[in-house]
């Protein structure tokens, strides 16, 4: 089962290795007054963190809504 996992994340640092060789053009993001150029590897990373970081968060907030909401009902 160690091999199997080992052998999973070989292959998956392997591919986000090749999508990161494959997308190193730079391009370029406006924001309304701001723009910035960057890697698209560097781009699609980012998205994938904000996308990580808002998920996590937006799972605590419905958590907690959810704790509170139990509570509410007892008393």
């Amino acid at each position: 089962m160690d091999k199997l996992l080992l052998a999973v994340k070989l292959i998956i640092t392997a591919l986000v290795l090749i999508l990161f060789v494959q997308n190193i053009a730079v391009v370029e993001v406006r924001f309304l007054t701001w723009s910035l150029s960057l890697p698209l590897a560097l781009l699609l990373v980012a998205i994938y963190l904000l996308g990580m970081i808002s998920g996590k968060s937006l799972m605590g907030l419905i958590r907690r809504l959810r704790q509170g909401g139990s509570e509410t009902s007892r008393r």
